[in-house]
């Protein structure tokens, strides 16, 4: 039998990222989820595509370390979209997600979030 706590699925982070987008968690909630999930252990990921590709653990580890790349709830869509990615096109849903956290205003995010405990660290 699977631990729950290691064994991580698309839906079980498309569910926490839509608890995010409707207010009913709060960006803490996210970071302390995503922190725990991903640092439990050998996690397993319900979509490998080869040993190294997976949407939901390049998604984990992007959320695990939000504070470092000023994810916002208001990003929450282009993570749904990157989730939905159909197994066999990790290499093009990658590319699409990359492509669509470029246009993302880095530079004003940190002027808006300096005095923000959760992502102050990284706003100098």
């Amino acid at each position: 039998m699977r631990d729950p706590d290691k064994y991580i699925t698309r839906g079980e982070i498309i569910a926490k990222l839509r608890e995010w987008q409707s207010g009913a968690i709060t960006t803490q909630d996210v970071w302390d989820w995503a922190s725990h999930r991903y640092h439990s252990g050998q996690a397993d990921y319900d979509d490998w595509e080869d040993e190294t590709s997976s949407v939901a653990h390049e998604m984990l580890g992007a959320l695990d370390s939000l504070d470092m790349h000023f994810i916002l709830v208001e990003d929450v869509s282009l993570h749904l979209a990157f989730l939905a990615t159909p197994l066999g096109g990790f290499e093009e849903g990658l590319r699409c997600w990359r492509a669509a956290q470029a246009t993302l205003d880095i530079a004003g995010r940190k002027l808006q979030l300096r005095d923000d405990p959760i992502y102050s660290l990284y706003c100098n």
